[in-house]
């Protein structure tokens, strides 16, 4: 009996695109749309945009450059403005390892100083609730919570 015969015409070319398509798998060099890479890693672009948002809220991007460029800067005094902007924008098609690290070092302390605000804030809500309950909190439970909201308020 002979082998069954294709319509289709078998080339060397579609035998090896049928053999190595990847079309189902997601490209490592698109992000999705939380800004993480195929591997969980943050983009350059989405970690600028993070930062800027810690930084000063909802402003438009030509007010977040000069401050984002600033905090950048305590960790790699040589980023321009320009580059910041480039980065924040998606146009930067390589970064330095500096530059990378002033971004992750600024990131990290921004996100530590609001992790620290809102510790503090919770704490002097518990501290205010549990007096309005009658069980007040010692001289030093007192005093923690006072350098906390401090610390918060400089």
């Amino acid at each position: 009996m002979p082998p069954p015969v294709s319509k289709r015409q078998e080339t060397v070319a579609n035998r090896l695109e049928s053999l190595s398509s990847n079309d189902n798998l997601p490209d490592a060099s698109q992000g999705n749309a939380a800004g993480k890479t195929e591997y969980g890693v943050s983009s350059p672009q989405a970690m600028v945009r993070e930062l800027g948002e810690l930084i000063a809220g909802r402003q438009p991007a030509k007010v977040l450059y000069p401050l984002i460029a600033t905090d950048l800067r305590h960790y790699s005094p040589g980023i321009s403005l320009r580059r910041v902007r480039a980065i924040f924008n998606g146009e930067a098609s390589r970064l330095w390892d500096d530059e990378a690290m002033a971004i992750r070092m600024a990131l990290s302390h921004r996100r530590n100083a609001k992790a620290r605000r809102d510790f503090a804030r919770a704490a002097a809500e518990m501290a205010k609730q549990l007096a309005e309950n009658g069980i007040p909190l010692s001289a030093d439970q007192h005093r923690v919570v006072q350098a906390m909201a401090a610390e918060v308020a400089a």
